[in-house]
C-alpha cells in the first residue's frame, strides 16, 4: 500500500512551457512581415502640372466639359466644344475632327459627376485616335 502512495506522488502531470512556443510564433510573424513584398497595382499615369497660376491662355484642342448630374440624374450633361454630345454619338464626333485638333482632349468636370463618366470618356476618346488626356479645373471666385 506504502509503494502505491509513493507512485501517486511521483506522477506528476506533464506541463508544458508556453515561453519557447510563444517565442517561435513571433519570429515567424517577424520573418513573415519583412520577407513579403506587396506587388503595386496597376493604374493610371497621371502628370499634374507644378502648382501656380492657372494659364490664361485657351488650351488647344477638343475640351469636354461635363456639368454636375441634376438630382435624380446618373450622368451630367457633356459639351463637347459647345455642342451637346452622348455616349453613343461621341466616338463618330471624335474620328470625323481633323487630326491637328484630335491631337489632345481636355476633360473639364465639376466636383461631382462620377468617375465612371470621366473614364467612359477617355475610353471612347483612346479608341478615336486621341493619344493625349488632359485634365482642367475651373477656377473659383
Amino acid at each position: 500500500m506504502q509503494a502505491k502512495k509513493q507512485m501517486r506522488k511521483s506522477k506528476k502531470g506533464v506541463e508544458l512551457d508556453m515561453a519557447p512556443m510563444i517565442d517561435c510564433v513571433f519570429l515567424l510573424l517577424i520573418f513573415f512581415m519583412v520577407a513579403t513584398t506587396f506587388a503595386p497595382m496597376p493604374g493610371l499615369r497621371v502628370q499634374l502640372p507644378p502648382p501656380g497660376k492657372p494659364n490664361p491662355n485657351k488650351p488647344k484642342g477638343l475640351i469636354i466639359r461635363i456639368a454636375n448630374p441634376e438630382p435624380g440624374q446618373f450622368q451630367g450633361v457633356m459639351m463637347l466644344n459647345e455642342d451637346v454630345v452622348q455616349f453613343e454619338n461621341m466616338f463618330d464626333m471624335l474620328v470625323n475632327k481633323p487630326d491637328e485638333v484630335k491631337s489632345m482632349l481636355i476633360i473639364q468636370s465639376e466636383r461631382d459627376v462620377m468617375h465612371e463618366q470621366i473614364i467612359r470618356i477617355m475610353d471612347i476618346s483612346k479608341q478615336s485616335g486621341i493619344d493625349k488626356i488632359g485634365f482642367a479645373v475651373v477656377a473659383r471666385e
